[in-house]
């Protein structure tokens, strides 16, 4: 696809507006039911065809998309060319698809007493924004942000954009200074080559001048997706200085890891003749660090990695430790903590009361957690959130136990990574100079208490110290930690995000539904959503849109796993014969061994698969496998979650029991929970959810 864009480009470069009608291979011709009489198609394959904008001064051509030749029919049937008499930006609209739904959902609506979503909003507030004037009075009946929610993927983005902001607080002037930018004075809307250079239009069309242009911008067109900064959020990371820490959160798919590397981009801008790494770019996973070093590199080319460190938060303490120490340290996993600690409770013969497993959790979550050095250090420190009450005798003998754990792990020589933390914090807390000037922190929810201290002893406190982002309801590890309770002030320096670029509107309330069905297989609800600062955040999700619609999830169960992997094999194809690249093609499931048979059943198919991690991975072919875990913090056009039954998703050995701390099996099945969000909002465009015998029960009836 992309040499024959080349070819295109190259031809329209070089031909007249009449040589180029008269191109058989190129096939330049308007579509007699058109909308609009300045569309036209070219053939770029046998099965698809691009739609371009003529517009008429013999030089400036528009291509707006490519789609298979049915699609791109009512696509020209459908959909004008114009530009915002506001915003000076061109638009692609369908009148009739927004006219018809907001009819649908007006027709529906209470009506009546409810209160108007826009009531205190007036009808020239829409059209001073470039909001079609027809449509003002249907969006003046709305009574809701579902209904709103419904809409908003029918209009323009900057319509979009638009309307969503005015569903808000904000003034008309300043809701139009992030969309306009700097326009000044009437805007000609018959002049379409003006509007194509008008900072609107710039987050939305890529005007291309020549082949060298034209090179560049195939050359990475992945990549470069991953790092784009939307105007709206651009005053987030490119603001002049923040007194202190800074945190900013969001649902997914609205951009917090771009914005944070933007943020890393603007700061290492700012540097006077930097020594060293001065800045430093921190995220949970191993995984996740190697692709945003990527996306760094795309972003700002080697001289932003010359003054920015990708480390993750592990890495992170192994260095610091190894320095300070003069060696490696021996890292403890988690499947040698649980044997120890099953040992440890069978030895000071309090199985029948503790298993190794709460012995864990008491000592990561209230010792290590609130640095607890001593007996009386956790005799007095509130154990809130953890499910089984403990009499003072039974904390004495708890306390006993996680010493034999501490001990042994000691003479084992061998420290967990959350001690590495501790232990590198307290490293750090000794020096003067601090080995970072900024940290940009991403995915803040999954971070423990300790590894947080480690964050805050890197860096001295002071302006644009700390610049964090995360969504608790993508917290897929069991860590609940409060930014104040490590020193890290954010209040009056906390932004949210609210507009998801990634996902479709239909993938996003799929997602949003089966986050918040109730569980009634627990005995309590678990803790809820937090604000990363000790708050909840059960409203995050009001006023969050997604800019753009599409087809609906799908969800398919099969009597065999012969059956599943012949339909996710079946569907694989179908994306790719339709023209999606297979490396835009991701397949989620809970286990590896989920994995390892779909992908054996693609591969025996002659489908190219590439297994995450890859450290290598965007120079490797093939259709991406992972983990729901390894998912985190990527995106594909198409997802498919594999194995969705209710044996691996919520995984049963991962569950803690019912019976011995409901708590505990509570938070256990939110994350899991949170683990399936994860992995269906990879998707942009489309999600098929499949699975053998019992569905989960997170999905619903």
């Amino acid at each position: 696809m992309k040499r024959k864009l080349e070819e295109i480009v190259h031809k329209f470069a070089q031909l007249t507006p009449e040589e180029l009608r008269r191109d058989k291979g190129l096939n330049l011709e308007p579509y007699k039911g058109s909308a609009d009489p300045k569309a036209r198609t070219v053939r770029f394959d046998r099965n698809h065809r691009g739609i371009v904008m003529d517009i008429g001064d013999g030089e400036t051509f528009v291509l707006t998309r490519v789609l298979p030749h049915e699609a791109a029919e009512r696509w020209m049937a459908n959909n004008t060319f114009k530009v915002n008499a506001a915003t000076g930006a061109p638009e692609l609209i369908d009148l009739g698809a927004i006219t018809s739904k907001a009819n649908q959902i007006t027709d529906t609506s209470s009506g009546g007493e409810a209160k108007r979503l826009f009531a205190d909003r007036r009808e020239r507030d829409f059209t001073n924004l470039g909001v079609e004037a027809e449509l003002v009075p249907a969006l003046m009946m709305l009574t809701s942000q579902d209904q709103l929610s419904g809409l908003i993927g029918h209009f323009p983005e900057g319509q979009a954009e638009a309307i969503i902001a005015l569903s808000g607080d904000d003034t008309v002037d300043d809701i139009y200074k992030a969309l306009a930018g700097a326009i000044h004075g009437e805007v000609d809307t018959d002049d379409i080559v003006a509007a194509l250079e008008t900072p609107a239009s710039m987050a939305r069309f890529y005007v291309v001048e020549g082949q060298d242009e034209l090179q560049k911008m195939l050359s990475q067109p992945l990549a470069m997706w991953r790092v784009f900064l939307h105007p709206s959020q651009r005053h987030l990371a490119y603001r002049e200085s923040y007194s202190g820490p800074a945190r900013v959160t969001g649902g997914a798919g609205t951009g917090k890891t771009v914005v944070a590397m933007h943020r890393a981009k603007a700061l290492a801008d700012r540097l006077d003749r930097p020594v060293g790494k001065p800045i430093l770019f921190t995220t949970f996973s191993r995984n996740l660090a190697q692709a945003i070093e990527a996306d760094l590199r795309s972003l700002g080319g080697s001289d932003l990695l010359d003054v920015v460190d990708v480390l993750n938060v592990d890495q992170l303490a192994y260095r610091v430790v190894q320095e300070a120490e003069g060696k490696a340290p021996s890292v403890a996993d988690g499947k040698y903590c649980r044997k120890l600690a099953e040992q440890v409770v069978l030895d000071r013969g309090i199985v029948d009361e503790f298993s190794g497993e709460f012995l864990i959790n008491e000592w990561e979550q209230v010792v290590l957690a609130n640095d607890c050095r001593s007996r009386a250090d956790y005799f007095a420190v509130s154990r809130t959130g953890r499910g089984i009450p403990l009499s003072r005798r039974k904390r004495a003998e708890v306390w006993k136990a996680i010493e034999d754990f501490e001990r042994a792990l000691n003479e084992a020589g061998a420290r967990t990574h959350p001690q590495l933390a501790a232990a590198a914090a307290g490293y750090l807390a000794l020096r003067d100079i601090k080995p970072y000037q900024h940290v940009v922190v991403d995915e803040a929810q999954d971070l423990h208490e300790t590894q947080w201290r480690l964050l805050r002893a890197l860096v001295a406190e002071g302006p644009d110290d700390l610049f964090i982002v995360g969504d608790s309801h993508q917290r897929i590890y069991d860590r609940r930690s409060s930014l104040s309770k490590v020193g890290i002030k954010v209040v009056g320096r906390s932004s949210k995000l609210k507009l998801n670029y990634r996902t479709t509107h239909e993938i996003m309330s799929w997602s949003l539904a089966m986050l918040g069905e109730a569980d009634t297989s627990a005995d309590q609800p678990g803790p809820g959503f937090d604000d990363l600062d000790g708050g909840s955040d059960t409203h995050t999700f009001a006023g969050y849109h997604s800019l753009r619609s599409g087809p609906e999830p799908e969800l398919g169960g099969f009597t065999t796993a012969a059956e599943h992997d012949d339909a996710v094999v079946a569907r694989v194809r179908a994306w790719i014969d339709e023209g999606v690249d297979p490396i835009e093609v991701g397949i989620a499931a809970r286990t590896g061994k989920s994995l390892d048979r779909v992908g054996a059943a693609l591969t025996g198919q002659g489908v190219t698969v590439c297994r995450l991690p890859q450290k290598d991975l965007p120079n490797k072919e093939g259709v991406r496998l992972g983990t729901m875990h390894r998912m985190k913090g990527l995106e594909y056009q198409r997802v498919i979650v594999v194995d969705a039954d209710d044996a691996k998703v919520p995984l049963a050995w991962t569950m803690t029991d019912r019976d011995s701390d409901p708590v505990q099996h509570a938070v256990d099945l939110e994350m899991e929970k949170c683990l399936l969000y994860v992995a269906a909002t990879r998707a942009r465009d489309g999600l098929y959810i499949t699975w053998t015998g019992t569905p989960s029960r997170f999905l619903g009836p």
